[in-house]
């Protein structure tokens, strides 16, 4: 795992850094402002000062000491120095480092000769020597206690197999055209007592170790990748074989791959703290990669591994050009590996460059134009061409969009990185980095720092070798002076940056009148270029002043006359503009009362016409308190009080006829439309309602013809939400001679698509205790027995399953069949390509075994759109033409072939692994 050390910084990223307490080098300098310059040039100086302090202390120690006494040969107590970098990965050994533990010798490791690591003192337990355990048990038997080593306590791994003696397998992490990827544990860490003793092991299939080429290369490529170790790079361990068995251990990591985190972040991008973060570790590795001749060739997001504790990992580095097809479970068509298999080359189309392509020899900027794609998707979560190729991308002359959130020079630099053509890219990943990070000088305060160490560095090289030794050179003279250079431009630059923003706030003339003192007293206060800005700040004033007068601002106005005396002799010109202010809020005053008077007589007026309209009001008081209930009772919620509304109706048929008969037909209408409303989703309360609004409205038209028509519960709504929870989820009520009987399968909406209409599917398998119901309701069928209820119905006949079907019908008013091929295949897709890994299907492999039972048809993941068990269990009976087929595959299928597409012919007949799942059709509207 790449650590916060010095180790990860990126040799080509520039000098400037963050100056935040804890130093982190390893984080990015892209953006800086001037309070980080300020920063700076104060360390700076101090540094400065105490340079001068050590010159100082060393000029007495020779004045009072000719001759240095020699340092003694062999001085114990110095630390000793570093020594030299190698190759290692593990970067330079300071030898008097304190080694908390010894950590065993990889196989092939790139540590060199460093000799601080620990050896065991025993072979290898992955020896090929004859007559070596090959199980556990024999292990335990075999395994010395002496020598140094600490034995393994076997007891909790015995009768597991192992691979080269050695790696014992717990879980599969997934499976693919290449082979089955395995969670293993490293015995000879668990030994060295290692805290992460975990490896994971890519054991290849049969299908890729019959491709030679692929497999020579595969290995060749393996070798050089463990030659490229780097924090940033996942470690290839080892590629070797037992017996038949070829296998590849690579390091262990908890996180997830890139391409994932930029889906989830499609609308938005990474948050920018951690793309930068993740930019910078995968342009290390390629840094790195590329000084030792190794093109990448297959970059993309798929490829980098972001871990938990954000750092960035590259891996498959030369791999990718030795694989002989792409993995089968690969999410995107786009992102799929292209393999050709004269050349074992390798590429995405989406992030392979122009000449890759076209077939031309592998160049380090290959790899810059799929880092500026990436780069671009971490900061928009879009790629620059919207995936299409770059070839055709050239030929359409696309251009992508500006990245909103990045420097204008940052973006220009990716844009750069995006040429289609070879020659226009930038030309080194460090080139990239260093054009992306660095920063422009800081301005004034900055060239003063730089002054500031030029002049000092001058003096100190004039003292130590050309200054007289009897000199009466000041050295405080001299850092007084650079030091009052340095704070007249620091307090000239504020002074500027005040007057281009004029804000006239209390903190802004505090400072503003602050900077002109500290400058008086450096510059003098007759000196011109400080003349020059009072007058500047006189006239801002005056400007400021005249503005407030205009927006009858007078108190600020006032407040800013004051603050102006400051800066000019002037006192005739401000006591007339005092004068002038104190007129304008006299005026304003005036207008005022003038105004409050004539409110005042408007107000009265009004009062007597509001006497007029609350008698007028007071008539119709009673009337508009009972129409108030009535359109309470109106606004058409879950229920409604309707003897509320009876009693109200009266009142008004009784306090003023002429009103209600206006207003009758309103109410009446909007009774109708409320009881049909409540009655979508509570047909019988809405029944209620019908019959109470006929006696208040005896032989009234509109509501004799209310039709009350229940809600489909499967509403087109609910549309591919079905892994959303239990409200996504629909059920029919079944009813026999209105009695309700209880409700049917469990049913999740699928979306309309093309010239499929949308229709509901069941969430399940259908169970035995489903098909019990349907016995247990009359029906001419002995109930089913089972161990378990929950199973997945299996060996009933076509026959058995349509009286199922029309039972179901019939009983809840709605249209139940069997699905066709067509319609399942679409449920089950879901428009994703990632199905269940723990799906229950047949494997055997490690000790690991699934499959070869029937399991509850609840028990499994869900696809996006809520099928469960849609893959493996019980195969599904669908409509196929005019015959039937039998899809999705069994418990007894091998898993590798337990997939959406496989489907089989069935002749109707009840067997032990065939089961169904049911489509309902939904009513559909316009």
């Amino acid at each position: 795992m790449a650590d916060d050390s010095d180790k990860t910084r990126i040799k080509g990223a520039p000098a400037a850094q963050s100056e935040s307490p804890g130093g982190d080098e390893t984080r990015i300098a892209a953006r800086g402002g001037d309070e980080q310059r300020r920063l700076t040039a104060q360390k700076k100086a101090r540094e400065l000062e105490q340079r001068l302090a050590a010159i100082s202390r060393k000029k007495n120690a020779a004045a009072n000491t000719r001759v240095q006494p020699r340092r003694p040969v062999a001085d114990e107590t110095r630390i000793k120095p570093r020594a030299e970098a190698t190759d290692s990965a593990l970067g330079d050994v300071d030898s008097t480092q304190v080694q908390a533990r010894p950590r065993p010798v990889a196989n092939n490791s790139a540590a060199g000769d460093d000799k601080t690591v620990f050896k065991p003192a025993t072979p290898p337990l992955d020896g090929d020597a004859g007559g070596a355990p090959t199980t556990l048990n024999e292990l335990a038997a075999s395994t010395p206690t002496s020598g140094g080593r600490v034995p393994i306590d076997l007891s909790q791994y015995r009768g597991q197999e192992l691979l080269k003696n050695r790696f014992v397998f717990e879980k599969v992490l997934g499976a693919g055209g290449m082979g089955v990827v395995y969670k293993a544990k490293d015995l000879l860490k668990v030994e060295a007592q290692d805290r992460d003793p975990y490896v994971a092991i890519k054991v290849l299939s049969d299908e890729f170790k019959s491709h030679p080429e692929a497999f020579i290369a595969l290995q060749r490529e393996s070798r050089k990748t463990q030659r490229i170790a780097h924090p940033n790079i996942v470690n290839v361990h080892d590629f070797d074989r037992d017996g038949d068995n070829v296998f590849m251990t690579m390091e262990f990591l908890d996180g997830k791959p890139l391409d994932k985190l930029i889906s989830q972040y499609r609308s938005t991008g990474l948050l920018e703290e951690d793309a930068w973060k993740i930019l910078e570790g995968i342009c290390a590795a390629l840094i790195y990669a590329h000084k030792q001749s190794i093109i990448h060739s297959d970059f993309k997001p798929g490829n980098i591994f972001v871990t938990s504790a954000g750092g960035a990992k590259v891996f498959d580095f030369g791999i990718a050009r030795a694989v002989a097809k792409a993995e089968r479970l690969e999410e995107s068509p786009d992102d799929r590996t292209v393999f050709d298999a004269g050349n074992l080359g390798a590429l995405t189309p989406a992030y392979a460059s122009l000449e890759m392509l076209e077939g031309e020899t592998p160049d380090v900027r290959d790899d810059i134009y799929a880092l500026g794609c990436i780069a671009y998707e971490m900061f928009t979560g879009e790629h620059p061409f919207s995936r299409v190729h770059a070839d055709e991308a050239m030929r359409n002359k696309m251009k992508p969009k500006r990245i909103p959130n990045i420097a204008k020079r940052q973006w220009k630099v990716i844009e750069k990185a995006l040429a289609f053509k070879r020659e226009d890219r930038i030309e080194s990943v460090e080139e990239f980095w260093r054009q992306l990070t660095h920063k422009r000088s800081g301005g004034v305060l900055f060239s003063a720092a730089a002054a500031l160490v030029v002049v000092l560095t001058s003096f100190l090289v004039y003292q130590n070798y050309f200054a007289p030794q009897d000199s009466n050179f000041s050295e405080d003279e001299i850092r007084s002076e650079v030091e009052r250079k340095f704070f007249i431009e620091q307090n000239q630059k504020d002074l500027a940056e005040l007057l281009n923003d004029l804000e006239f706030s209390p903190s802004w003339e505090k400072r503003l009148w602050q900077a002109h003192e500290n400058l008086a007293k450096l510059l003098g206060a007759e000196d011109p270029w400080l003349g020059e800005q009072r007058l500047r700040i006189y006239q801002a004033h005056l400007a400021k002043i005249e503005a407030l007068i205009v927006e009858e601002g007078f108190i600020r106005a006032r407040e800013i006359l004051a603050n102006t005396a400051r800066y000019t002799e002037q006192t005739e010109a401000l006591a007339a503009l005092a004068k002038k202010i104190d007129a304008a809020a006299t005026a304003v005053a005036q207008r005022i009362e003038e105004e409050k008077r004539r409110r005042d007589l408007a107000a009265k007026e009004k009062q007597k016409s509001d006497a007029v309209a609350k008698a007028t009001k007071q008539k119709n008081e009673a009337f508009d308190v009972a129409m108030n209930t009535v359109n309470k009772q109106l606004q058409c919620r879950s229920t409604m009080n309707i003897r509320d509304i009876d009693i109200a109706v009266s009142k008004l048929r009784s306090l003023n006829p002429t009103r209600y008969r206006r207003a009758e037909a309103d109410i009446v209408v909007k009774l109708a439309a409320c009881i049909r409303s409540i009655g979508r989703s509570f047909p019988e309360r809405a029944e209620e309602f019908k019959k109470r609004a006929l006696r208040i409205f005896p032989a009234n038209a509109t509501v004799a013809r209310i039709k009350i028509e229940p809600k489909d519960p499967c509403d087109l709504s609910l549309a591919g939400l079905g892994a959303r929870g239990n409200r996504a989820i629909c059920r029919d009520v079944l009813k026999s001679e209105g009695k309700t009987l209880g409700r049917g399968p469990a049913l999740v909406v699928i979306p309309a698509k093309g010239s499929l209409k949308a229709f509901a599917i069941g969430k399940y398998e259908i169970t035995v205790e489903d098909f019990n119901k349907f016995c247990a309701g009359g029906s001419s069928c002995e109930p089913v027995s089972a161990s378990d209820d929950k199973l997945p119905l299996t060996g009933a006949d076509i026959a058995r399953v349509e009286q199922y079907l029309n039972w179901l019908s019939r009983k809840s008013k709605r249209q139940y069949r069997l699905p066709t091929k067509a319609e399942w295949m679409y449920a089950a897709r879901a428009n994703s390509a990632k199905i269940d890994p723990n799906r229950n299907c047949l494997l055997e492999s490690r000790g690991i075994k699934k499959g070869g039972v029937l399991i509850k048809a609840t028990t499994g993941q869900q696809n996006p759109w809520g099928l469960v068990n849609h893959l493996g269990n019980a195969r599904e009976l669908v409509i196929d033409g005019g015959a039937y087929a039998a899809v999705g595959g069994s418990y007894k299928t091998a898993i590798e072939e337990c997939v959406v597409t496989k489907n089989a012919r069935h002749d109707g007949r009840g067997d032990a692994l065939t089961g169904f799942r049911l489509l309902r059709e939904l009513e559909q509207t316009e």
